[in-house]
């Protein structure tokens, strides 16, 4: 319902943002309830998110439902040669690295790049057990 309207948004856009807004907000309020000293989210390590937009994102819901409680972890996971580390860490210890961010219009666009053979800058290293 955040993004009716917005389907055809490419990725980076008004949707991320909303979908940012929704789940940092549902996390902050799990967060705060389960009396955590901080959350934040995972989605900063990847090449085709706005960590800048997701800090704030998250700063702003932390402000909203925690109160001061709970704090919100600013992070860009990508400084630092990070995406890379994590490319070479996932292949070193077999973890599967799922190659969208979890929307379902962003695991649309995993397939079409599938099944056009474009390679996504988050394949690699999938292995199913």
């Amino acid at each position: 319902a955040e993004v009716k309207g917005l389907e055809h948004v490419p990725e980076g856009g008004i949707r991320c943002e909303k979908c940012f807004v929704l789940r940092l907000s549902e996390t902050a309020k799990l967060a705060q309830a389960h009396g955590f000293d901080y959350f934040t989210t995972s989605l900063t390590i990847s090449p085709l998110k706005n960590a800048t937009l997701l800090n704030k994102v998250g700063e702003a819901v932390a402000a909203e439902y925690c109160h001061g409680a709970t704090a919100f972890l600013n992070s860009d996971f990508k400084k630092k040669n990070g995406y890379k580390r994590s490319v070479e860490l996932s292949a070193e210890h077999h973890l599967y690295r799922q190659d969208y961010c979890g929307c379902v219009f962003s695991k649309r666009e995993a397939k079409l790049r599938d099944s056009i053979n474009l390679t996504s800058p988050l394949r690699c290293n999938k292995i199913y057990l």
